[in-house]
């Protein structure tokens, strides 16, 4: 992350909408109470509406006193978070509901990307601001053309995408390179490079701004959990060993298994073969490749509060290669 010397904001803060990737909005399937179902795709300042007999409507965003408002007159969308209020000229309102077909790991926001002149960087640079917008707070990223974010922000639900040097809660760490998501009050921060093959990633209460954890995960999250105050993470852990299972198998498994949590009979890979390509490119070399430390990816839960955190193995596989 770069340091000086991890939708148009107007939505109110409890209006939940969903954009899987940057920039594309998400289709979310509303079932409603009287049988009939509605496709919407929410973006920065309008809904686009599209009935069950295929029927395609474009709906302005409107000013709500809470929660949000699309109409154009003659269709309308009132709602909070996944249940909202659908109705057709003089009709009386039909309630619907989010279908559940949205899938993601991470909470569904309202997104912003708000390009910003040399003098609203702070780094009298261009940039571009990315904003995504939760019911209770909002996170920033700033980007400046280069590796990593430029500034990582946890901020206020409220007011437009832009920077605001009072209000937002400036994000100092190593290991935070980027935007990731969130789930529930947890924000989420992944780094900006790998490690040793998996992604380091960094987690904040937003509501202390309290670094909460950070760990490396092999790939995406299996699932990403909340129950009240609790998080529970499922996901392959990366972990680096001191030791190599090739050149000391016996020593080096039993110190994995006490530093993993893993039973005593518990197997472990055979590293041969994601040590040998580098073995075959130096031969000569061959022994102290095989010295290198192992790098294992294996699966754990892991349980999140504001007031810490733990983690278990749990069954799945367990992958072996040398340390990058």
């Amino acid at each position: 992350m770069r340091v000086p010397t991890l939708t148009g904001l107007a939505l109110a803060a409890t209006a939940i909408l969903a954009l899987p990737s940057p920039g594309q909005a998400a289709d979310i399937k509303y079932v409603c109470e009287n049988g009939n179902s509605l496709i919407v795709s929410f973006s920065q300042d309008m809904a686009e509406l599209t009935l069950q007999d295929g029927t395609k409507q474009s709906l302005p965003q409107q000013q709500a006193a809470s929660g949000f408002w699309y109409s154009n007159g003659r269709y309308e969308l009132r709602g909070k978070g996944d249940e909202l209020q659908f109705a057709i000229g003089r009709m009386a309102p039909v309630t619907c509901r989010d279908a559940g077909e949205v899938t993601g790991q991470f909470d569904r926001a309202t997104r912003a990307e708000v390009e910003l002149a040399e003098k609203d960087t702070g780094f009298d640079m261009k940039g571009k601001l990315t904003c995504l917008r939760y019911p209770n707070f909002a996170l920033k990223e700033l980007d400046l053309g280069e590796k990593g974010a430029a500034g990582l922000y946890i901020a206020p639900s409220e007011g437009p995408c832009q920077l605001n040097p009072t209000l937002d809660r400036k994000i100092e760490d190593d290991t935070a390179g980027y935007l990731w998501g969130a789930v529930g009050p947890y924000a989420f921060f992944r780094g900006a490079d790998g490690w040793n093959g998996g992604m380091p990633f960094v987690v904040y209460d937003t509501r202390s701004g309290t670094r909460l954890m950070d760990d490396v995960v092999a790939g995406e999250f299996s699932a990403l959990t909340l129950v009240d105050d609790e998080l529970t993470l499922r996901y392959r852990r990366t972990y680096a060993a001191t030791c190599s299972l090739l050149a000391q198998p016996d020593s080096c498994a039993a110190s994995i298994r006490k530093e993993l949590g893993l039973a005593g009979d518990r197997p472990l890979p055979d590293c041969r073969a994601a040590y040998q390509p580098a073995i075959d490119a130096d031969p000569n070399a061959a022994k102290d490749i095989e010295a290198w430390p192992s790098v294992i990816d294996y699966p754990i839960e892991r349980k999140l509060t504001a007031n810490g955190t733990s983690f278990v193995a749990v069954e799945g596989e367990l992958t072996c290669r040398p340390a990058m």
